[in-house]
């Protein structure tokens, strides 16, 4: 499928990120998980969840994971100060340019705890740990490992259901048809996380599987940025007009 590699920079090949990838893995997440365990805060309790809390932790889960993540990604990896850069090493990660998968979590490890365990076993924790409820822990865990190694995959299969391929370009689509590949289209589109590798300063947690909540709030979503700036703009000449003709 190479027509749906949309980004193939290769900067470093796996065998390099495998190390610290594992490292990450082994030490610092899974004795995160055991220690929240240990504590009573998450993988403890019934076997089985309530459908309805189920659903809800579901819920809350994502947009509680957005919300740490925008907040550490933004705010912490993302800031200025010096010595949050040395200490934190986010250009670690964006020294990869997300076309492989396993760079998802080719980062140092205070910038894994912060990016990847922190958004994970907070909202958890705070939704009540998820009892022990094997479906409920393997659809959290797997749905986040699919997404981040999509995000950092470099291939984008929303083409695969545009009007093109869908209809074989032959005719126009039935009304429900076209919506049903809009909405597909839209929720498996690759580009936000590839925009935040090339230009760093959008898209702190918007992208595959995230419901882009604290992006789109902020004006920070990778296909908002350029408007937000102009609107800005706009907004400040307005005033400086005002000011200078008032008398």
């Amino acid at each position: 499928m190479p027509h749906l590699k949309v980004r193939d920079v290769d900067r470093k090949p796996y065998r390099q990120m495998l190390p610290r990838v594992l490292f990450n893995q082994c030490f610092i997440l899974l004795p995160s998980m055991m220690l929240v365990q240990a504590m009573g805060y998450c993988f403890v309790g019934p076997t089985h969840l309530h459908p309805l809390r189920f659903l809800l932790s579901l819920l809350a889960m994502a947009v509680g994971h957005d919300v740490v993540q925008y907040v550490t990604h933004r705010y912490l990896l993302h800031n200025p100060n010096l010595r949050l850069m040395r200490l934190l090493q986010h250009s670690l990660h964006h020294s990869t340019g997300a076309s492989r998968g396993i760079s998802a979590c080719y980062m140092s490890a205070p910038d894994f705890f912060l990016e990847i365990v922190l958004p994970y076993l907070v909202p958890l924790a705070l939704v009540g740990g998820g009892g022990a409820d094997l479906l409920f822990h393997s659809l959290v865990a797997g749905s986040g490992a699919l997404g981040g190694v999509y995000e950092h995959s470099g291939y984008d299969f929303s083409a695969l259901f545009s009007p093109e391929n869908c209809m074989g370009g032959k005719g126009p689509w039935p009304s429900w048809t076209a919506k049903v590949a809009a909405l597909i289209r839209g929720f498996v589109a690759n580009r936000a996380h590839g925009e935040h590798h090339s230009r760093a300063n959008v898209s702190f947690s918007d992208g595959f599987g995230s419901p882009g909540i604290c992006d789109t709030y902020f004006g920070t979503r990778w296909d908002l940025v350029a408007a937000r700036r102009a609107a800005a703009e706009k907004e400040w000449q307005a005033q400086r007009s005002s000011h200078m003709n008032a008398k």
